[in-house]
């Protein structure tokens, strides 16, 4: 028994300390639904997906950088469009033993590709929150809300991620 409870007690230091961990890498993807710009009622649903890298500075602060593509939609105006983005943010976190919970804010350049109106592009803010558990010393899945502003619309949509921690 005396054992087994030191195994568990030494895998719950082991998980806490990576999700802090030096670096991390990881895959999420999503569904989002979003409005037709100028439009509160015409709504479309696409699928999201997207990749991160970031680095736990210290053990409640990191960064974290990603590339999204925010989906493909189509309005009843009959304009198409497909939006993407890369983003960069500071991401705070608590550790609840092998429970991460973390929020995001930054900075995210998205690209719009419409099929009848010109080509835009821009800065704007990005902003998340979310939680992951360890399932493994190096893997964490979770789940996160995110919100970005693309255009002259917000696309806000909860993901699902898992991320492998390095060092």
């Amino acid at each position: 028994m005396k054992k087994t409870l030191l195994a568990l007690a030494l895998a719950s230091v082991a998980t806490t300390a990576n999700a802090d961990s030096l670096i991390y890498g990881g895959a999420q993807f999503g569904s989002a639904e979003t409005e037709a710009p100028g439009s509160s009622t015409a709504t479309d649903e696409s699928t999201v997906y997207g990749a991160h890298v970031g680095t736990g500075l210290l053990p409640f602060l990191g960064l974290e950088a990603g590339i999204w593509n925010l989906g493909s939609y189509t309005y009843s105006n009959g304009v198409k469009a497909d939006y993407s983005s890369v983003y960069f943010a500071v991401k705070p976190s608590l550790d609840f033993g092998p429970l991460h919970v973390y929020a995001k804010a930054g900075l995210n350049s998205w690209s719009a590709e419409y099929n009848t109106v010109a080509d835009d592009d821009g800065y704007d803010p990005y902003y998340g929150v979310g939680a992951e558990v360890s399932v493994f010393p190096m893997l964490t899945i979770g789940v996160g809300y995110n919100n970005f502003d693309v255009a002259d619309q917000t696309i806000d949509f909860v993901a699902l991620n898992a991320t492998i921690h390095f060092l």
